[in-house]
């Protein structure tokens, strides 16, 4: 029986493949098929379809009639409409009379005989000639049992031959007396071997709901509720109508566009086969204009076959875009909760509308077919309306806000005060965009004199890096209403920073300094903050100016870090000797009085940040790594998606300088997403992505990611400085050197121009050097090498010093070459920089060799090799491999199973982790995050062959007598 009905819902998906509606309903087609099965062998077989209009009832009963008449069924049908809704039986004489006309009149003698004679005058009424309409009271309440039992009795001896199928469409449209009749049917199907399928459209009127409860209260009635279909189906239903298979992005235009209703899907191919207009991927703003030309026909109609209060709320929803609520959706309609409640129903199943809340229609172009045919007047004050319905109902001020911006001014208080709650909420969210759109309509409003500077000054703050020449304006206007002094101290920075971006520094700074003398000395707190504000500013765009302004003021001469304004002044002043590389050993004094007291909440986040990067750049790495979960990890939620992004960066390049590339991928792709289309967040974010991916070997996956940022127009902000090294250094493993170098020279203009020449921030002009090296033009490439090392000694972090180094020593040959490479090496070897010292050992290591020093070679490249391997650097370590085998080792070359496959470091995590401690414990005991040892864990398990931790213990036994993972001298 299974297998049957298995084979049976096979037969009936393919029945759907045509142009019956039916692709997609298999579910629905094997009850169907399972309900005439049922009939044939005397079982109660009872199925009831709902659906709102569209959603290919019909199409359901005529495949369970060709499915029936197939097996040998008798098939009758019915369809009804409203003009027979007045007519006693009209359904019953659909149904019934057909066959009894056909019968002999021998046959018919004994379908109408005995108990069933009563039902004679049903099919004789309307031929009588003596107009007895008495014999059926149309007005009674119910009709006589005997009558019922009668109509029964003939439908059950026309099935006494053949089982009997009985097909009811629209049935919310029957008559009463046939309405009885199919309840009273439906409860004497069994043993009867007649079937009933009654199709009935979902939220008609209240009788039609008690119609179905009754039905579908018997019991082994199958309910069917055909939905939207999916966006698959629509392909197949495309190519019946044109002939030819439709591209993807065409299927999917019509898939989405009609919401998978079945009706549109149908009309709108027909449409499409007749337009003539190929179904092709080229074709497609043709094809969509032909798409939203037939929604606007066929969607009205497909609406108007529900209540009125169904296109009404349609309409409303396509005016207003979204409804956030039913409460609203009755105040703006009018329609009491019932019949608000059905219409969003229906609209739901019919796929029309997105399950809500909040409700919106389900593709731009159903919106657009509703607002060709709204009413303009309704259109206009529609969105006025919801406004006030939803400020009364409490709504939130954002939604508020949004139906405000499709409205006229009014002049009322109340809308001046929820657009600027609004637009100080998209600022705390850093969104300049909405912002700025809210405090713009606030103005026009327009809003009290007293409200207006301070309206100005939130517009100006928004337009900042969307306007910057309009920012200034506003803020300059708004500082000049201010009174208070405090307040005009907040926006002075702001306007400085719109002057600096379009290139009005010199008038910045007079800014700044005209309110830095009128502050009180009293008020030094104040002064502090404006400095290090000023400050920051000026390095964003030209930090010369900075060293003029602090030069000039005698800024932060003797400050003993007691106040959140003198941390954040010293952290800022930190901040710019690390971007001008003038003395890491000052930079690094001033960040650690800012951090020696700093805390949230008294301190921003950013003179964390700002002191963090200069421990970074100056190769302070274990301390920068905790100062950011003191001072930075417990804040970070509490920031602006910007702000986050800035500090995820941050966490990025410490996990990546410390050798935790899963860390510092995870890390990188975090700061990525929470980056917004200002220019200073993503190149920062996707150049770290870049080194890391490269560093793993997955070069297409960099290449894709670098490409994006590029895609747009480039920004001239100092963070796309790094951004183009990645791409450089992309470029150099593509094999690509020109490209590169070109891209490298992109960074010293830019560098040069901005005054952010340290080489700790970006090595560019050793990269370039190797580069112009391997090109042939080594005068270049020693200058540039030999700069280098004079700007990183000036700085003087090893790690900076290290890498000019590196490239020196890559330049030269002999002693020359070792000497240079093994400062490098004792450089390296001072500070946890992992890959760092991988590099440069593997460089001495070959350098060794070629010099003829096999042994100590040998002794680097096994080091070398150790720190790469555990660090997951693939290409590295596949490079120093390839260097021991020159040296004549014998080094084994990585397993890829078994405990001898492991790292050094995946060991030590399985080990911890087959003693029964967490990832977290693990990864507080390694001081490495839980990502990384998820990482370590997986790739030990799939070494290993186990399925999870249960199983490390017994592999693991005889680790301690395992010969450490590495090479054999």
């Amino acid at each position: 029986m299974i297998e049957y009905a298995t084979e049976t819902g096979r037969r009936m998906r393919d029945m759907g493949t045509d142009r019956s509606g039916l692709v997609g309903r298999a579910a629905e087609c094997a009850d169907l098929a399972s309900l005439v099965e049922e009939a044939e062998g005397g079982g109660q077989a009872l199925a009831l379809i709902e659906g709102p209009a569209g959603v290919g009832k019909s199409a359901l009963l005529a495949a369970a009639a060709r499915y029936a008449g197939g097996r040998g069924l008798t098939v009758l049908q019915a369809s009804c409409c409203p003009l027979e809704q007045t007519i006693p039986f009209g359904v019953v004489r659909q149904l019934l009379e057909p066959p009894l006309d056909a019968a002999t009149p021998g046959e018919r003698a004994s379908l109408l005989a005995g108990a069933a004679d009563i039902a004679r005058p049903v099919f004789e009424q309307q031929n009588s000639e003596r107009g007895d309409d008495d014999r059926i009271d149309a007005d009674a309440p119910e009709v006589p049992f005997s009558q019922l039992h009668g109509l029964y009795l003939v439908a059950v001896r026309m099935a006494e031959r053949t089982p009997l199928l009985l097909l009811v469409d629209d049935a919310h449209r029957a008559d009463l007396r046939s309405r009885q009749w199919l309840t009273y049917l439906a409860r004497r199907l069994r043993g009867s071997r007649v079937s009933l399928a009654v199709a009935v459209r979902t939220g008609e009127s209240a009788a039609d709901d008690e119609l179905t409860a009754q039905l579908a209260a018997h019991p082994g009635c199958r309910r069917l509720w055909p939905g939207p279909l999916s966006p698959t189906a629509a392909a197949p239903c495309l190519h019946t109508a044109v002939g030819a298979e439709p591209a993807p992005e065409v299927a999917e235009l019509y898939g989405r566009a009609t919401g998978g209703n079945p009706y549109l899907l149908r009309t709108l191919a027909d449409d499409l086969a007749r337009s003539g207009v190929p179904a092709t991927g080229p074709e497609l703003p043709r094809l969509t204009a032909v798409t939203a030309r037939s929604l606007v026909h066929h969607l009205p109609v497909l609406l108007s076959r529900h209540s009125p209060e169904v296109p009404d709320v349609a309409a409303t929803v396509a005016v207003l875009e979204s409804i956030s609520s039913m409460a609203l959706l009755r105040e703006v309609t009018g329609l009491d909760d019932v019949a608000v409640a059905g219409a969003v129903t229906i609209l739901e199943q019919a796929g029309l509308l997105e399950p809500g809340p909040p409700w919106r229609l389900r593709h731009p172009l159903l919106r657009e077919a509703l607002l060709a045919r709204a009413d303009p007047a309704r259109r206009h004050e529609l969105p006025a309306r919801a406004a006030d319905a939803l400020q009364a109902l409490g709504g939130d001020v954002t939604e508020v806000a949004e139906l405000l911006l499709a409205t006229e001014p009014d002049g009322q208080p109340w809308r001046v005060r929820v657009l600027r709650a609004a637009a100080q909420q998209a600022l705390d969210r850093h969104d300049m965009t909405h912002a700025g759109a809210c405090l713009r309509r606030a103005l026009q409003e327009p809003p009290a004199e007293a409200d207006r500077a301070a309206i100005l000054a939130q517009l100006g703050i928004a337009e900042v890096h969307l306007d910057p020449a309009a920012a200034a304006e506003h803020l300059r206007t708004a500082m000049d209403e201010e009174p208070e002094p405090a307040r005009r101290a907040q926006l002075v920075a702001h306007l400085a920073e719109a002057l600096t971006l379009v290139g009005r520094a010199e008038e910045a700074i007079g800014v700044l300094d005209a309110l830095a003398d009128q502050i009180p000395e009293a008020d030094r707190e104040s002064l502090y903050r404006l400095w290090a504000q000023g400050i920051l500013l000026l390095l964003e765009e030209t930090p010369r100016l900075a060293d003029v302004w602090i030069s000039r003021g005698g800024i932060g001469d003797d400050l003993p870090g007691d106040t959140p304004g003198q941390r954040l002044l010293m952290a800022a002043l930190a901040l710019k000797n690390t971007l001008t590389g003038q003395c890491a050993h000052t930079a690094v004094a001033l960040a650690e009085r800012a951090l020696a007291r700093c805390g949230p909440p008294a301190d921003p986040v950013l003179t964390g940040a700002f002191g963090i990067i200069t421990l970074l750049h100056a190769d302070r790495l274990d301390e920068a790594a905790g100062w950011y979960q003191r001072v930075v990890a417990t804040a970070l939620d509490e920031q602006p998606p910007p702000i986050r992004s800035l500090l995820l960066s941050i966490r990025t390049e410490v996990a990546y300088r410390l050798g935790d590339l899963p860390a510092a991928l995870d890390y990188s792709r975090q700061a990525l997403a929470l980056a917004t289309t200002d220019q200073r967040y993503p190149p920062c974010a996707v150049s770290q992505a870049v080194r890391v991916l490269l560093d793993l070997g997955d070069v297409s996956e960099a290449a894709r990611l670098c490409q994006a940022p590029f895609e747009e127009p480039v920004g001239r902000h100092r963070r796309w400085i790094p951004l183009f090294a990645a791409r450089a250094r992309l470029r150099l493993t593509q094999g690509h050197p020109r490209a590169a170098l070109a891209d490298l020279e992109e960074c010293g203009r830019r560098a040069a121009e901005g005054g952010y020449d340290n080489p700790a921030l970006v090595p560019w002009r050793s990269e370039a050097a190797l580069i112009h090296h391997h090109l042939g033009d080594r005068a270049t490439a020693a200058r540039l090498a030999g700069e280098e090392l004079e700007l990183a000694r000036a700085w003087g972090s090893p790690r900076t010093v290290a890498a000019s180094l590196r490239a020196l020593g890559l330049l030269r040959t002999g002693p020359a070459a070792i000497d240079a490479l093994t400062e490098a090496v004792v450089l390296l070897e001072s500070i946890p920089a992992r890959i760092d010292l991988a590099h440069a050992l593997t460089d001495l290591g070959e350098a060794l060799h070629r010099d003829g020093h096999v042994k100590e070679s040998r002794a680097r490249l096994r080091q070398a090799l150790d720190l790469a391997d555990a660090s997951g650097v693939a290409p590295l370590t596949e490079r120093v491999y390839r260097a021991l085998l020159a040296t004549g080792a014998r080094p084994r070359r990585k397993r890829l199973s078994g405990v001898s496959a492991l790292t050094s470091r995946e060991r030590r995590i399985a080990t911890l982790a087959a003693e029964g401690m967490t990832n977290q414990q693990i990864a507080t005991t390694l001081f490495i995050t839980c990502r990384t040892v998820e990482f370590h864990l997986t790739r030990a398990f799939r070494k290993l062959a186990v399925n999870g931790r249960g199983d490390l213990a017994h592999v693991l036994a005889g680790v301690d007598r395992e010969q450490p993972a590495g090479v054999e001298g």
